[in-house]
């Protein structure tokens, strides 16, 4: 697979994750990879699931397409990393089991579900962080930003992904995003004096 993108600090991969993690070894996993919610087919707001964003280009995002495409690539990477943080919809217990469970407590809300008004945004957190020698760090915050609109069904605000690698990682990580979407974990990576690999198949994001 050739390179898509590269600078100093970020390489970017244009196609399908599968292909290049066999390869790669010895990385941070930092990701969020789509949900499996079935939010792919229609956009605006409403619905049986409340708010229903628009669609992920080339993907349905049906529970069965998640567990064909995206949970095999989850199981990979998570195996390959040397440390990992994924954020995740509801499908907790298909996923590899998680050293620890933290997130993003969102007050102002981030969506509607069968239960009512979503404020939580878990992420599965896996190995053990970098630096508890030099005391440990909360692994959820509290935070209202939001995201910049930039064509992505589900960006996520660059004050999160930058939390996050920075929680996760250290300087001379190389961080991993199979799932790049928008590139929001490169630029919070790169922000951070970190390198960074991401993986993108869809080239309009």
């Amino acid at each position: 697979m050739k390179r898509y993108y590269q600078d100093s600090a970020v390489t970017i991969y244009h196609g399908d994750a599968a292909a290049i993690l066999p390869d790669m070894a010895g990385f941070v996993l930092v990701t969020d990879p789509p949900y499996g919610i079935n939010l792919g087919k229609t956009s605006g707001r409403g619905g049986k699931r409340g708010l229903v964003r628009s669609a992920y280009e080339g993907m349905t995002d049906t529970y069965e397409e998640w567990t064909a495409t995206v949970l095999p690539i989850l199981r990979l990477a998570v195996q390959s990393a040397k440390r990992a943080a994924v954020f995740t919809g509801p499908h907790l217990q298909e996923q590899p089991k998680a050293t620890a469970i933290g997130g993003i407590y969102c007050s102002a809300g981030c969506g509607r579900h069968a239960w009512g008004f979503k404020t939580f945004l878990p992420v599965l957190f896996y190995g053990t962080a970098p630096n508890l020698q030099n005391g440990a760090k909360p692994n959820t915050i509290a935070s209202n930003a939001r995201a910049e609109k930039n064509g992505h069904p589900c960006p996520k605000p660059l004050e999160w992904m930058i939390w996050l690698v920075g929680l996760c990682s250290e300087p001379g990580d190389l961080i991993l995003d199979p799932f790049a979407g928008s590139g929001t974990t490169g630029r919070a990576a790169k922000d951070l004096g970190r390198k960074a690999v991401l993986i993108e198949r869809e080239e309009r994001y």
